[in-house]
């Protein structure tokens, strides 16, 4: 009978269903993080406390919610690869680039985009560390074979990092052969600095060109802008000065912010030079 009365409860205790645990929440003052609700929703923002009921953050408009944990699913990392200090809340996930040029910022340790300009110039870019990326990739023009496409290559080191002012030095390398006509490496050393926030920022930059014929003594100058005019739509211009030619190739356009992919339209016009009209520019990234 005593056998009985202990196994029976024990019987019971052990046939319960197993209590859902609740997710791991992220710490305090972590970066921005993205709340997934058990109906679906999200909620997206910096988390600044938690308790045994509840998870408060606040976003990007100031707001500060309180949410249940009978409520939370789960969460996953937000904006990382802002700054979080804009108006518009969704951050530019190709914010490391204007068009084609550099900007001061680099991708976070482990963030990595993959892009393509006009089909045929595929680029992979990623976060080695916090403040080292590198990009690169190789052209796929069709009928050139694997030794004959355009190489490129692009480290980017960041010197300087704040939510206004980021200062930066990097390389770009290229290499093409193709066969009896053209057997030639070259690339710039540059230094770039971004002034301002995501949302409205101006980039300036210096660059020393060498190449396997050697060096040139006269810097290559840019100058590029970004404005943020929605949570989706960002208007972007550049123009590189190159040494020894006072044509000035200048792109301006409109990048169109997702999530996860951003999409470059614009047009080039070449300055100073005897070429008229203007040409369509087009990339796009998606980013992880």
């Amino acid at each position: 009978m005593l056998r009985r009365l202990v196994f029976v409860p024990l019987l019971l205790l052990m046939s319960r269903p197993a209590l859902a645990q609740q997710p791991r929440l992220p710490p305090a003052d972590t970066a921005v993080v993205v709340l997934e609700l058990s109906d679906g929703s999200t909620v997206t923002g910096r988390v600044v406390a938690t308790t045994d009921s509840s998870c408060t953050l606040v976003t990007a408009a100031g707001l500060t919610v309180a949410v249940p944990l009978r409520s939370l699913a789960g969460w996953r990392p937000g904006a990382r690869r802002a700054a979080y200090d804009g108006r518009f809340g969704r951050p530019d996930p190709n914010r490391s680039r204007l068009f084609l040029a550099p900007t001061a910022r680099t991708l976070p340790r482990g963030d990595g985009y993959v892009g393509d300009y006009y089909l045929f110039f595929p680029v992979v870019g990623y976060g080695i560390l916090d403040r080292v990326m590198l990009s690169g990739g190789m052209s796929i023009i069709p009928g050139l074979n694997f030794s004959q496409q355009l190489l490129y290559l692009a480290p980017k080191i960041g010197l300087v990092q704040t939510p206004k002012f980021n200062l930066a030095a990097g390389a770009l390398y290229l290499r093409l052969n193709w066969s009896d006509v053209i057997d030639a490496w070259g690339g710039v050393a540059y230094g770039v600095a971004t002034f301002g926030s995501e949302d409205a920022a101006v980039t300036v930059g210096l660059g020393w060109p060498f190449a396997s014929g050697g060096t040139a003594r006269d810097p290559w100058a840019l100058v590029g802008a970004e404005q943020r005019v929605s949570r989706g739509v960002k208007l972007l211009i550049e123009g590189w000065k190159f040494p020894g030619s006072n044509e000035v190739p200048l792109v301006g356009g409109v990048r169109f912010i997702g999530e996860r992919i951003a999409v470059d339209f614009g047009l080039v016009r070449l300055l100073g030079g005897d070429m008229t009209g203007v040409a369509p520019w087009l990339d796009f990234a998606v980013n992880w």
